[in-house]
Formats: C-alpha cells, structure tokens, sequence
C-alpha cells in the first residue's frame, strides 16, 4: 500500500511538472491560445459577465488567419470611438443589441455593420450615433438586461435587436428569467461561475486540448451532424428546451418593447436566417405587435439563395466560420439604411449614392484611396483626401491614436526619467503626462480601477463642487496599449493648472462596499510646477 502511494504521489507530481512545462511553452513560443486565455470580462450582478471598458486584446481572421485588434471604448462597446454624454444628447442615437452577429469580433471593427451604417446615416444631413451593444454568446435575456440597465438608455432613439435561432436555446441555458405559476415572468439572479471555471478558462493549454479534441473528432461530429439532420427532419415542431424558453422569450420581447416605447424610444427586430425554423420567428414577432426586419428578404434582393436551408452555403458568410463576412455586413449596413430612411423619413437616396458613400469608406480601410473613383453611375469622381482624413479618425480613431500614444510613451521612458513612483506600475513624469508602464502585463493588472487626484497650487484652479476635497478626481479604467507581447502602458494628460502633488494607483471594493487599495504612491511637484524634469 504504502509503495502505491509512493508511486501515485510521483505520477501526480510528474503530470503536474509536465503540464506546467506544457503550459510555460505554450504561453512563450506559441502564443496562439492568448487572446482566449486573457479575454477581459467582468462578472456582473445582473447579467452574468459583461465586458470591462477599454479592453483591449486581438483576434484572427477565420479566413485568412491575419491577426486584428479588438478594442471596447468608454462603454465597454466594441468600436473604435469613445461616447460622451454630450455625444449622445446631440444627435439620434441607435443602439443594436445582440450576440456575435453584432459583436463581429472576427473582423476589423470598421467592416462591422455597426460602422458602415453610422457613416451612411451621417450623410443623410443629420447627426446620427450607432452604438454597438453586441456580446458573444449574450442571448436576449443578457441583451436584455444590457439595455435596461445601460446607463443613457432614455437617449436611445431606436433599439434594435438582432435575432438568430440560438437565441431561444440561451434562455434555456442561462436560466436569468423563468415563468412563476401565475405565467409571469421573473428575473433570476445570475450565479456566478465557478473558480475553477474561472482558473481553466486562463490556461492555454485548455484551448490546445479543445484544439486537438476538434481536429480528432471532426469525422465523428460530421457523422453526428448528418444524423441530428436526419433526426431534426422527423422531430415534432418543439423540443423541451423550446417549449420553456417560447413562452418566457414572448414575455421579455413584450417587456423589452414598452420599456423602450416608456423612454420614448422605437424597438426593432432584426431576424437573421440561420437556418429552417418552426414556428417562424417573424410570428412570434408578429404576435407581440414587434416589427421585423427580415434580413433574408432583404439580402434574396441583391443575391438570391435558393432557400433558407442553403443559407450556410451562400456568398455572405465565412469559408471557415457561420458568421457573415466583410461582404455579409455590408450588404446588412445597407438594408438596415433603407429600413431606417424610410422609418425615420431622410432625404431619398438612390443605390448608385449609397455605392459611391460606400466606396468612399471602405476605400480608406481598404487601401484604395486615390483620388478618382468611378462611381455607381459610371461616373469619374475625385476623392476629396479630407473624406479619408474624417473616416479614419472617426473608425480608426483608437488604432490611429495607438502610434502616437507609442511614439509619446517610448519617447518619455527613453528620457533620463526616473520612475516617481515604484510599484506594480512604475509611473513616469514629464511635463504634463503621467505614464504608467508594466513588464509581465496580464488582463488581472489591468481590470482595476485606477485612481489619480491632482492637488492645485492654487485650489482657485478646481471647479467649485471639486473645491471642498481639496484635489481634481480623475479616476479611470486603464485606456492601454501594448508596447511589445510582455508590456502594456498608458498615458494619462495632466491638467494645464500648476500642480502641487499626485496621488494615484489601483483600487477595488470589498464585499462590504470598502475602498481597498492595491498599490498607491505619491509625488510632490518641486516649487508646484510640472515636473518638467522628471523626478525619484
């Protein structure tokens, strides 16, 4: 017995060993699996996750395997531009809600529907926001709950919700809404995944095993496939799963519609086909008194598909992947324009106008920005360069401002500044910017709220509500970039007023709603100037 032990202790201690190697050489030479493994979400009390403000990470291609970067602004939405409040309040504001149809995390974020369609909008002679409110995996009970708990929600002028079959199978996974005896629908609270759920879903040697699992069993899971058709030909109209989640989906869709109609707001529902559905989700729409767009009958105008049954097959998706391609989300910008024009009653506009908006977009992303064009018409038309100059600092703007936020910090670190402050970020000083810099950056590093309070020389300088704490608070979530594979940075402007002392670092809340800091330092201004020089 007691050699049996020996020898079980040895084999675990031996597998542990080989797995930490395995793991080790994964992350240093074959780094494949580490935007899965350092995917930035956040659990949420009433969603179950939801992503974190300005994330960043990167993402392939299926088709081409090229490698794109996934950035998610002020609002934790995945574009390249940041919302204000005064952003929202001065123009109409259309919010799309979905899971990855809307999210589009395979391609560059200016390809996403989202961002053609705000062009297209912006050039009807009004001033138009699309925000993309899409989550991988959300289903319409987190999309849902996104909207309802969205901070400017009143401001959404139009809520449009994209639909796909998947979504009744996530109301019976995710279990957040049920029906009680009296058929009423109740919002559960979410349970929070497991640690060792958590800790798994890090590993990259988790992502290799469903990696090798995928190629081994790829004959077995078309064989499986095959049969489930066979089977999904003879079933009955409902499954179990699709007899809970209809009658639950009905009431959020109800719900979901007055308390946009109660905000002053239009709901909209977008139904993309992903395949043969029974009982058709147009009735179901239909029978809560909810519009919907069709998008098959739409895209059937442009480049018929024989039937929704062959919609896999057609020329709008990925080779490799279900979701739509470039070429899919171009033609949903254009269909979702129409449907809007008319809705909102903006200036009639010809499809040849709407090719020549859209060479002129996707030209500058697509690297064919001379300066004449032909346009829908046949007609020779000069490229004004200031066009491009517009739509790349507007779709481009996190990516554009990535080179030169690189060019300032690289041109700080290299100077003969010390760090001011040393801790898990080393934080540097010149002038009027704050760089922070750290080796060895994880996602863990970057979730943290930080905090920076500024105290004036002259308290004179401080709006009059900041005037009774004696410093300028201006907290934020790290705005990041990554300098090389092991070092992310950021770079933070000071205010233009003489300083006398900073104070930053990284906090969280306790479960009783404590402040509890996880690093901290401070610095003093020489004479409460700027430090021009840098300082110990």
């Amino acid at each position: 017995m007691r050699k049996m032990c020996v020898n079980l202790g040895l084999l675990l201690v031996s597998c542990l060993v080989g797995l930490s190697l395995c793991e080790v050489s994964l992350r240093l030479f074959y780094p494949k699996y580490r935007d899965l493994a350092e995917a930035q979400f956040r659990e949420d009390a009433r969603r179950l996750w939801a992503r974190s403000p300005h994330a960043r990470s990167r993402a392939h291609h299926p088709d081409t395997g090229l490698s794109h970067p996934l950035h998610y602004n002020n609002l934790a939405l995945r574009q390249h531009r940041n919302f204000s409040e005064a952003d929202l309040a001065s123009a109409t504001n259309v919010g799309v809600f979905g899971d990855s149809f809307v999210e589009n995390v395979l391609m560059d974020a200016p390809y996403s529907f989202t961002e053609p369609l705000d062009y297209l909008l912006n050039r009807s002679g009004r001033r138009f926001n699309v925000l993309n409110f899409g989550v991988g995996g959300y289903g319409p009970g987190q999309s849902f709950l996104h909207y309802a708990n969205f901070r400017w929600a009143k401001d959404l002028d139009y809520v449009v919700y994209v639909y796909g079959e998947g979504d009744l199978w996530n109301i019976a996974k995710n279990g957040l809404f049920s029906l009680d005896d009296a058929g009423n629908l109740v919002e559960n609270a979410p349970i929070p995944s497991r640690g060792w759920v958590r800790f798994v879903s890090r590993l990259h040697l988790s992502y290799l095993i469903l990696d090798v699992r995928e190629g081994i069993s790829s004959h077995i899971r078309e064989r499986r496939r095959k049969y489930e058709r066979q089977v999904r030909a003879r079933r009955k109209p409902f499954d179990t799963d699709w007899r809970l989640s209809l009658p639950i989906f009905k009431k959020l869709l109800r719900r979901w519609k007055h308390l946009v109609e109660s905000n002053g707001g239009v709901f909209r529902v977008v139904n993309i086909p992903t395949g043969p559905i029974d009982p058709s989700p147009a009735a179901i729409f239909l029978e809560e008194e909810i519009k919907v767009i069709d998008l098959f009958d739409y895209f059937t105008e442009f480049d018929p598909v024989p039937s929704r049954r062959q919609w896999q097959h057609s020329p709008w998706r990925f080779k490799n992947d279900g979701h739509w391609n470039e070429a899919g989300n171009r033609l949903a910008a254009v269909c979702l324009y129409q449907v809007l024009e008319e809705e909102m009653r903006l200036p009639a506009r010809t499809e040849a106008d709407l090719r020549t908006d859209l060479h002129q977009y996707y030209a500058v992303f697509d690297g064919r920005t001379s300066t004449n064009f032909v346009d829908g018409e046949g007609r020779r038309n000069r490229f004004p360069p200031q066009t491009a100059t517009d739509i790349r600092e507007k779709y481009q703007a996190f990516q554009d401002g990535e080179i030169v936020l690189k060019k300032d910090i690289q041109k700080i670190v290299a100077m003969p500044n010390k760090p001011i402050i040393r801790s898990v970020f080393d934080v540097y000083l010149d002038a009027r910017s704050l760089v922070y810099i750290k080796e060895g950056c994880l996602p863990a590093h970057r979730q943290p709220k930080f905090f920076l309070h500024v105290t004036p020389v002259d308290e004179e300088s401080l709006p009059v509500q900041k005037r009774k704490g004696g410093f300028d608070n201006l907290d934020f979530y790290f705005p990041g970039i990554e300098i090389d594979d092991t070092t992310c940075a950021a770079l933070q402007r000071l205010p233009a007023y003489p300083i006398r002392r900073l104070a930053t670092g990284q906090f969280v809340r306790d479960d009783e709603g404590n402040y509890v800091h996880l690093w901290e330092g401070e610095f003093v201004m020489e004479q409460g100037a700027g430090g021009e020089g840098g300082g110990d």
